[in-house]
C-alpha cells in the first residue's frame, strides 16, 4: 500500500483543526482493549489491543457540514481501497439520532478523521475498517458446501443410457457437461462409450459438439475414435480447434501432411506440437535442416513435441558437423518423449563417453534413443565403470541394459541385486543381463527376485523356465500371472508346465495365458483344434490377438 502522504489542508482538515467541545478523548481500560457497542457490525470480534474510543453523544442540532457526501469528499483523500464509504449512505447527517448500530459504524469514521494527520494511525484504523466481520464467512461456506452436492454432482445419468459402469468413469464436475451435450454427440453418430472417454477432457464435449461437421469437412477422413483419440488429451480441445485453422495450410506445400499425420501430431504432442509444425514449416524442411515431412512428423508426435522441433532446429547441424552425427540419428534422438533433453544431453556427454568409456557415437544414439534417454546417458555415465569393475560386465552388456524405455532405473536395479540374484538364487550375470535388458527391466528383475523360490519349489520349475519368462517385454506381469494361472491351466485344461512357460515366454506373454484359459474350452469343443494347436498359436508374440483372431476367422476361411 503506498504511504499517505501530507496534502495540501483542505475544508475538512480546517474542519478538523477547530475545537470540538463535544469530543470525549479516548480513555484507556484496564487491559488497554476496546469493545465494540452492542449490535455493532464488529460485534463479535476479538477485542483489539489500542486505545478506546468511547461513542460520541449525539449534538443538540444537526451539523451539516458532517453530511455522508461530505465524509465521502473527505474519505476519498486516502487510499479508497482502504475504506468502504458506502456504509454513510443511510446517514441523513452525522448530529441526526442515530441506532446502535449506526454509532458503532460513527466509531470507525472518527477514529479514521482523528486520524488524518497521522498517516501511521490511518493505516491502522484504515484496515480495521475495511475488514469484513469474521462472522461472514460461514454462509460462504454453507453456499460453497451446497454447490459441491449440486447440480453436477447430482446429474442422472442413467436416464440418458449411461450404464452405472460408465457413470462411474466420468468425473462429477463433467457429468452436467456430458448432459448438456449428450444429444448433439450421440446424433453426430458418437457412442457413450465414445462420450465417456471424451469427458476425461470435458472442454472437448462441447467443441466436438458445437464444431463436428466442420472438423469432418476438414479432417474428411478422420473417424469418431480418431477425434476421441485426440480430445480426451488434456489439450485435446484446443489441438482440434488449432486442427481446424492450419489444416489447409499444413496439408499444401511443404509439408502435405495428410489426416492420419495431422491427427497423430495433435494426439501425441498437442495444440503447441501442432502450432509449431504450422509455425515451422518451412525451415524445417528448408535449408539447412532439410527433414522429410515424415520426420517432422515423428519428431512433433510425442510429449513434448514442440520443443524437439525448436530443438532440432538449433542442434542438428552442431551434432552432425562436431559430433560426427547423421541427421537421422537426430532425428531418431529427438522422435521420443524428452526429446530436446536428450539432444542436449547428447551434445554434453557424447564427447565423455566416447573418449572417457569407450563407446562409440552409435552406442551413443542407441541409449538416447528412447523415453527417458537423457536419465540413461547419465546413468551409463556414472554407473558403467562400477558395474564394469565391480560386477564384471562388459560396456556392451550395460550400453544393452540402458538401450530400452526406462534404461536409468535398469542399471541401478542391476548393480543393486546382481549380487543377490548370483549368490542367493544361483543365476549367471548374463541372465541378470538378459532379464534387465528389455522395457520394464527393473520390475522384472524385483519380481524375479521375489517369486523364482516360489515358482521353483511349489510349481515346479526350473530358473532357467523362470529367466526365460521375465526376460521378454512385460516380464514382471508374465511371471505373476504364471503364478496364478499354472495350476489352472495344468489341472482344469490339461496343459503341461512346459507348455505353459511356452505361452509365457513371450513379449506379451500375461494376456496370451489368459487368452488361453478363456479361449482354449471354445477352440477345442467348437472349432475343432487340439490342445496342442492352441498353446502353439499362442507361443509367440502378440499370442492374444493371434488366438482372437482364429475364434473369428476360422469358420469364415473353412
Amino acid at each position: 500500500m503506498d504511504p499517505i502522504r501530507p496534502r495540501t489542508p483542505s475544508p475538512a482538515h480546517e474542519l478538523l483543526a477547530e475545537p470540538q467541545p463535544d469530543r470525549v478523548q479516548p480513555q484507556p481500560t484496564a487491559d488497554r482493549g476496546g469493545s465494540p457497542p452492542a449490535g455493532s457490525p464488529l460485534d463479535g470480534l476479538p477485542a483489539r489491543r489500542t486505545m478506546s474510543r468511547t461513542r460520541l453523544p449525539s449534538p443538540p442540532a444537526p451539523l451539516p457540514a458532517f453530511s455522508a457526501g461530505s465524509f465521502r469528499d473527505l474519505l476519498r483523500q486516502f487510499d479508497p481501497s482502504l475504506l468502504d464509504t458506502s456504509l454513510f449512505d443511510s446517514m441523513s447527517a452525522f448530529g441526526a439520532p442515530h441506532t446502535e448500530a449506526a454509532s458503532g459504524e460513527g466509531d470507525e469514521v472518527q477514529s479514521g478523521l482523528r486520524a488524518a494527520d497521522d498517516p501511521q494511525a490511518t493505516v491502522q484504523v484504515a484496515v480495521t475498517a475495511a475488514r469484513p466481520p469474521r462472522a461472514k464467512p460461514a454462509p460462504r461456506r454453507r453456499a460453497a458446501h451446497t454447490s459441491d452436492a449440486s447440480p453436477a454432482g447430482q446429474v442422472d445419468l442413467c436416464t440418458l443410457g449411461y450404464s452405472q459402469q460408465q457413470q462411474e468413469k466420468i468425473k462429477l464436475k463433467a457429468r452436467s457437461t456430458v448432459a448438456q451435450h449428450h444429444e448433439a454427440l450421440i446424433g453426430h453418430g458418437f457412442t457413450r462409450a465414445q462420450i465417456v472417454a471424451l469427458s476425461q477432457h470435458p472442454a472437448a464435449l462441447g467443441t466436438v459438439a458445437v464444431k463436428y461437421q466442420v472438423m469432418i469437412a476438414a479432417l474428411p477422413e478422420a473417424t469418431h475414435e480418431d477425434i476421441v483419440g485426440v480430445g480426451k488429451q488434456w489439450s485435446g480441445a484446443r489441438a482440434l480447434e488449432a486442427l481446424l485453422t492450419v489444416s489447409g495450410e499444413l496439408r499444401g506445400p511443404p509439408l502435405q501432411l495428410d489426416t492420419g499425420q495431422l491427427l497423430k501430431i495433435a494426439k501425441r504432442g498437442g495444440v503447441t506440437a501442432v502450432e509449431a509444425v504450422h509455425a515451422w514449416r518451412n525451415a524445417l524442411t528448408g535449408a539447412p535442416l532439410n527433414l522429410t515431412p515424415d520426420q517432422v512428423v515423428a519428431i512433433a508426435s510425442n510429449i513434448g513435441g514442440k520443443q524437439a522441433l525448436e530443438t532440432v532446429q538449433l542442434l542438428l547441424p552442431v551434432l552432425c558437423e562436431q559430433h560426427g552425427l547423421t541427421p537421422d540419428q537426430v532425428v531418431a534422438i529427438a522422435s521420443n518423449g524428452g526429446g530436446k533433453q536428450a539432444l542436449e544431453t547428447v551434445q554434453r556427454l557424447l564427447p565423455v563417453l566416447c573418449k572417457d568409456h569407450g563407446l562409440t557415437p552409435a552406442q551413443v544414439v542407441a541409449i538416447a534413443n528412447h523415453d527417458g534417454g537423457k536419465q540413461a546417458l547419465e546413468t551409463v555415465q556414472r554407473l558403467l565403470p562400477v558395474l564394469c569393475k565391480d560386477h564384471g560386465l562388459t560396456p556392451a552388456q550395460v550400453v544393452a541394459i540402458a538401450s530400452n524405455g526406462g534404461g536409468k532405473q535398469a542399471l541401478e536395479t542391476v548393480e543393486q541385486l546382481l549380487p543377490v540374484l548370483c549368490k542367493d538364487h544361483g543365476l549367471t550375470p548374463d541372465q541378470v543381463v538378459a532379464i534387465a535388458n528389455h522395457d520394464g527391466g527393473k520390475p522384472a528383475l524385483e519380481t524375479v527376485q521375489r517369486l523364482l523360490p516360489v515358482l521353483c519349489q511349489e510349481l515346479g520349475l526350473t530358473p532357467d523356465q523362470v529367466v526365460a519368462i521375465a526376460s521378454n517385454i512385460g516380464g514382471k506381469q508374465a511371471l505373476e500371472t504364471v503364478q496364478r494361472l499354472l495350476p489352472v491351466l495344468c489341472e482344469q485344461h490339461g496343459l503341461t508346465p512346459d507348455q505353459v512357460v511356452a505361452i509365457a515366454s513371450n513379449d506379451g506373454g500375461k494376456q496370451a495365458l489368459e487368452t488361453v484359459q478363456r479361449l482354449l474350452p471354445v477352440l477345442c469343443e467348437q472349432h475343432g483344434l487340439t490342445p496342442d494347436q492352441v498353446v502353439a498359436i499362442a507361443s509367440n508374440g502378440g499370442g492374444k490377438q493371434a488366438l482372437e483372431t482364429v475364434q473369428r476367422l476360422l469358420p469364415v476361411l473353412c
